[in-house]
């Protein structure tokens, strides 16, 4: 006689697609840590070629740090508005980095698409994903509403290692408007906001910045698109906590290193979910923003 082979009863096949979810359940966020892990240490990596770039920059201009824009009426502008060509930080190291992939942080959503025929490099460069600690280190202000964006030496730098030179920030494709529009103030020669990350203090002349730490931080990039957005900066200046809660911070001796909020505001009285307005500098000692 033949033997009939024994089929697998219902109950023996729902428990294998029940092992099968559960080891699914188990693997799947170990999985998506894995891949957040790499990407920030993706970001961390390119933060680190970006300070040597700046580091390589300021080298070869007598030691003064890169300027954080600068302006031009000529040819060789990465972008014109208004009969003004703005040319970036992240413009002016290309030469020193050869690569304008590593402004975009694998962390943060991609810029928003550029017009076709805008070259990649320039479309990078016009919107990085890491900022400049402009405030600090290329003031846009020497005298009150006089945006001269005039960078300081390096050798003004007594702790390079505990001053900010960039760090990861919001990208485009987080904020309420076009690919090719740039947020500035005091146009058409005024502050442009893409292209650096705020301090938690610096509301003074001639520090000045588009939005403050904390909650209610006012018009940081209006919000980007709307309060909500804690991870791309709307309350730490734009300084993207993407990193597990962390910033990816580059400083101006070439270390990088990923930081909390609250580490990053020490120094100060920031609280991320205390009003912006209430942020003050209460141990300069501690802040790590400037060198004063």
């Amino acid at each position: 006689m033949k033997s009939h082979k024994k089929a697998f009863t219902l109950i023996e096949l729902l428990v294998v697609i029940a092992i099968i979810a559960i080891l699914a359940a188990i693997l799947f966020p170990v999985f998506a840590q894995a891949k957040a892990a790499a990407k920030k240490t993706a970001s961390i990596s390119n933060a680190k070629q970006l300070v040597l770039a700046t580091i390589m920059y300021s080298t070869d201009y007598d030691d003064v740090n890169v300027v954080y824009q600068t302006w031009t009426t000529g040819p060789g502008a990465v972008a014109y508005y208004s009969g003004q060509g703005t040319m970036p930080w992240s413009f002016l190291i290309q030469p020193y980095t050869k690569n304008s992939q590593i402004l975009a942080d694998p962390q943060a959503p991609p810029i928003q698409q550029w017009p076709a025929g805008f070259s990649q490099s320039g479309a990078q460069a016009i919107s990085p994903v890491y900022g400049y600690n402009y405030t600090y280190l290329s003031s846009p202000f020497c005298a009150p509403n006089d945006p001269c964006y005039r960078p300081i030496s390096t050798t003004k730098l007594e702790n390079p290692a505990e001053t900010v030179l960039l760090g990861s920030k919001w990208s485009t494709a987080e904020f309420n408007f076009g690919a090719t529009t740039i947020v500035w103030y005091g146009a058409p020669r005024g502050l442009v906001i893409n292209y650096g990350i705020d301090s938690p203090h610096c509301d003074t002349v001639p520090m000045w910045c588009f939005g403050n730490w904390g909650s209610n931080s006012g018009n940081f990039v209006f919000t980007l698109g709307n309060n909500n957005k804690i991870d791309a900066g709307v309350r730490t200046g734009g300084n993207s906590i993407r990193a597990g809660r962390q910033m990816v911070i580059g400083w101006a001796d070439g270390h990088v290193a990923s930081k909390s909020p609250g580490a990053m505001g020490q120094g100060t009285t920031f609280e991320i979910n205390t009003d912006a307005g209430s942020t003050v500098i209460n141990n300069l000692s501690l802040y790590l923003w400037d060198d004063l």
